[in-house]
């Protein structure tokens, strides 16, 4: 992994974000970017191509803005 946030667990929300038919949707939440990753990797796999995994927003407990986007994993 390339990008990372040093912090204890659960001082950040990771939000694995898709597009769904030009809509942004949430496609998995993870206290870890790697689970967060794992479960938008499962949605698309799931979703046969109509859900499409774009990167990953990060979100301070607590806080309702983002405060930082990483790029997917590979």
């Amino acid at each position: 992994m390339s990008e990372t946030i040093q912090s204890k667990l659960g001082e950040y929300l990771y939000l694995a974000m898709g597009d769904c038919a030009g809509q942004k949707v949430v496609m998995g939440i993870g206290y870890t970017y790697e689970y967060a990753d794992k479960k938008a990797r499962q949605f698309e796999e799931a979703s046969k191509g109509l859900v499409k995994y774009l990167d990953i927003s990060v979100i301070k407990t607590g806080d309702k803005v983002k405060c930082r986007t990483l790029k997917r994993i590979g």
